[in-house]
């Protein structure tokens, strides 16, 4: 496998760098340490306050200008931006203009020069040749255009186009790679994948159950995540007044688009809200089963579930929601369909054992992220 050395990267990510780590985070943190990385977070628009009043602190970020992450990495708020970029392809290419304007500011103040282009945004076609880039990567996580609020034909349209202009695509899963072939010069499938050596500490008998955890009446069902439109909350509550004598416990933060109230009204079912990533391990050996509860949909057909495979380097049983990207683990992880399927998998899987654990922890370790950086590496090395 051949290594990317001494090269600058311009990063342009879907996700902040904190404070929910995603693929993005994960792959440029594994790059070595002699390339230099400008990691570019998503611009808001004039209107996201209105939906988050949260998001007001971007107005602060992006005067701060580049801001120095560690030896190699570096961050980038982009100015605040107009809206609709994802609804009218004429406004994409006013947002990646001015993107263009601030990351070239930013080229010269780091002194970067011939960079890789590396996008996971479906709207980055109008800066390819713009900043003198000598390779284009388009990593493709998810079906962009199934997004709530986007205008499918345009995504599908902006996608198309940078397809065609980028050097080298990877995808996360097989329905993607079906999808997004045909408009590629060259493509690889390469899946989500777990920080394997983190996430096995929930398996440590020296690190400690999350104090929150501990006195849980248990069994404990579990989810880490972010508590988005595609969790389905409907088939978790459904869990939860079926099966009282349990915890449903919910950790991670919740989308504004997300009403929770109705889980929130059962005595049974517990939200923790974000924990920090360095302290998941400690809640994770507080689950008797970890859940993974996606809403069926064109969305949910094409992810491979990050976090299905952080569940799986942690040893714990797993019940999951039929996903097409990940049922070659059918051996290790119980499957079921509809409410009562579901409810069956969690049965299931709490009838555990030392020897279902091990094989869990054994695929776990087929499933890292230096396995898929090394991939992806060694692909980008071939063409330079």
């Amino acid at each position: 496998m051949k290594e990317l050395q001494n090269e600058n990267i311009i990063c342009v990510s879907s996700v902040d760098w904190e404070p929910l780590w995603t693929r993005k985070q994960q792959v440029m943190s594994r790059l070595p340490a002699s390339n230099r990385i400008l990691y570019v977070e998503p611009p808001i628009s004039w209107l996201s306050p209105l939906k988050d009043p949260a998001r007001i602190e971007k107005w602060k970020t992006w005067r701060e200008g580049v801001r120095q992450l560690n030896d190699n990495i570096f961050l980038l708020s982009p100015p605040v931006m107009p809206p609709f970029g994802n609804i009218f392809p004429v406004m994409n290419r006013v947002i990646q203009s001015v993107l263009t304007s601030s990351i070239i500011k930013a080229m010269r103040t780091l002194d970067m020069k011939d960079p890789i282009l590396w996008t996971y945004l479906h709207t980055s076609a109008p800066l390819i040749g713009k900043l003198g880039e000598k390779l284009v990567v388009y990593d493709c996580v998810d079906e962009h255009s199934e997004y709530k609020g986007f205008n499918p034909q345009a995504v599908r349209a902006m996608e198309k186009e940078l397809l065609t202009k980028a050097d080298l695509v990877f995808v996360t899963a097989r329905g993607l790679y079906q999808d997004k072939a045909p408009f590629s010069r060259e493509i690889h499938l390469s899946p989500n994948a777990a920080d394997v050596d983190h996430f096995m500490q929930a398996d440590n008998p020296l690190v400690p159950i999350a104090p929150e955890v501990r006195d849980l009446p248990g069994p404990v069902l579990g989810f880490i995540g972010a508590i988005k439109e595609w969790v389905d909350l409907d088939l978790l509550r459904y869990v939860a007044e079926s099966r009282p004598d349990c915890t449903l416990l919910m950790i991670g933060p919740v989308g504004v688009e997300v009403d929770i109230s109705p889980l929130e009204r059962l005595p049974n079912v517990v939200f923790l809200g974000h924990q920090d990533r360095k302290y998941l391990p400690r809640f994770l050996k507080g689950f008797d089963v970890c859940l993974n509860p996606f809403r069926m949909s064109a969305l949910t057909a094409t992810v491979s579930p990050l976090k299905f495979y952080e569940y799986l380097a942690s040893g714990r049983p797993i019940a999951s929601v039929p996903m097409p990207e990940i049922m070659e683990f059918s051996d290790v992880v119980q499957f079921g369909e509809g409410r009562e399927g579901f409810l069956k998998a969690i049965d299931d899987a709490l009838d555990d054992s030392p020897d279902k654990k091990y094989r869990r922890l054994v695929r776990a370790q087929e499933n890292s992220w230096e396995s898929r950086v090394s991939f992806m590496m060694d692909k980008i090395a071939n063409h330079l």
